[in-house]
């Protein structure tokens, strides 16, 4: 994705590039489907890293920096359906441990949360979501939405917003992902890095 043009040059553009190859070399190549079915009863477990980036100016407005939206795909299948929320992971089942301590080492990232659940996954174009609150992500200045939709094909996105002192950020983004495979969702403020992986 990229992101919103600024009228300035952005001087943290390297180091996001940098960001972007460290993480495509991380990635994991398991080769596996992203059907639904992969999953054991639809059961699926998410895990993020969303950081900050600290070089941005205080006070840029930055709340709608960031939106794209995958259901130009033309998915299909996959009831309605609510996403059902099971259980928060303790941290020694996190397999991002890696990408978080490289981004807390680096001056210019700042790790804001670091969780893994496990959920259901509603139907394409459903709309449902986990909210940051049910994920326990209020007391980090983080609000709106999780989703995780299938259809043909598994798509996760995120309708969240970080305020912080002076601050006030959005990101907004629904992409298809496959099952292990690491992905990263840009934002000139804030980034996530997030992975999905079938329970069982």
């Amino acid at each position: 994705m990229q992101a919103m043009s600024e009228p300035h040059a952005n001087p943290i553009d390297t180091e996001r590039r940098q960001l972007l190859q460290s993480l495509g070399a991380m990635a994991l190549v398991a080769g596996r489907s992203s059907f639904a079915a992969d999953a054991v009863g639809g059961l699926y477990v998410v895990e993020i890293v969303l950081f900050r980036q600290t070089g941005v100016p205080a006070g840029e407005d930055l709340a709608a920096a960031s939106t794209q939206d995958a259901r130009r795909d033309n998915d299909q299948g996959g009831g309605a359906g609510n996403q059902r929320l099971g259980e928060l992971l303790h941290a020694s089942k996190f397999k991002l441990g890696d990408v978080a301590a490289r981004l807390n080492a680096n001056g210019a990232r700042r790790v804001i949360a670091h969780l893994a659940w496990t959920q259901t996954a509603s139907g394409w174009n459903s709309n449902a979501g986990v909210t940051a609150e049910q994920l326990g992500l209020a007391a980090s200045g983080i609000s709106g939405l999780v989703s995780l939709e299938r259809g043909q094909y598994l798509h996760l996105g995120f309708n969240l917003e970080y305020t912080a002192p002076n601050a006030h950020y959005r990101l907004s983004e629904l992409r298809r992902v496959k099952l292990t495979e690491r992905n990263y969702y840009d934002h000139p403020a804030i980034g996530i890095v997030a992975v999905v992986s079938p329970v069982g």
